[in-house]
């Protein structure tokens, strides 16, 4: 099983404004990323089909710029399914908290242009075969606007 969903808690959901009880201190595209990363973790199989709430927001949110951001995060997930050394912990899409798995995963985003470091942050989710998924991290980073 590649991810583990945890039901505890409940949260708001990719909205822009900034939320008090966000503990993490995320910003609006990195709140968006991560609730796009769990919806398209509970489609099944992985990876077999687009989410339209995703498809929407990203489309919303990003332009022309929000297709290659889909494609890019249906890849991530399963690329990360087929590395996994263990079940992947993601919290349900609208949950308030932040899992330390999604922490790796946002600090993998900003790690992109740089594989080695890339791969020791994400050794305890693939293994020696983090550095596989860098042209996917940078391909969507390279998508992302600035903040």
């Amino acid at each position: 099983m590649f991810v583990r969903h945890d039901e505890s808690g409940s949260g708001g959901g990719p909205s822009g404004r900034p939320r008090r009880d966000d503990p993490a201190g995320l910003t609006r595209v990195q709140r968006e990323i991560l609730w796009c990363l769990r919806r398209l973790a509970m489609v099944r199989p992985l990876g077999s089909a687009r989410d339209a709430h995703v498809h929407a927001l990203l489309q919303q949110r990003f332009g022309e710029a929000g297709l290659g951001l889909e494609h890019h995060l249906r890849c991530l997930i399963v690329g990360l399914a087929q590395r996994a050394v263990r079940p992947i912990r993601l919290h349900l899409p609208c949950h308030g908290a932040l899992a330390e798995d999604e922490q790796r995963l946002l600090l993998a985003l900003g790690e992109s242009r740089r594989p080695a470091r890339l791969a020791a942050v994400l050794a305890p989710l693939t293994g020696t075969r983090g550095s596989e998924l860098a042209p996917l991290f940078a391909g969507i980073a390279a998508l992302l606007p600035a903040e």
